[in-house]
């Protein structure tokens, strides 16, 4: 499925180099290994922190990255959930499937 888009926006879009990842980005991105995953930013927040420890970036730090991975189509909202705890929905991310990347093209 194809958007209504100008082409010269598309070609803006395509010429557009995609920046390196920092150090944080790379650690959150290596936690999905399929295109089936997705957890909240909590999860994320809490896995780090349990494979990094002292190292592991704070909740507010881990918020920052996945959205700066969001806004740069690195993961992409992938519905919600209601968090066990405080029964408070909680959004979920995940890569971004093959549907939403035609949409970009």
């Amino acid at each position: 499925m194809r958007t209504a888009m100008a082409e010269t926006s598309l070609d803006a879009y395509r010429s557009t180099p995609a920046r390196e990842l920092n150090r944080r980005e790379r650690e959150v991105m290596a936690l999905f290994t399929n295109t089936e995953m997705a957890i909240s930013r909590k999860q994320i927040f809490e896995i780090l922190q349990k494979k990094l420890g002292d190292d592991a970036p704070g909740e507010g730090g881990v918020t920052g990255r996945v959205n700066a991975l969001v806004a740069a189509n690195r993961l992409a909202h992938r519905g919600e959930r209601i968090d066990p705890k405080t029964r408070k929905p909680q959004e979920l991310v995940g890569l971004p499937v093959a549907e939403q990347l035609e949409l970009l093209q």
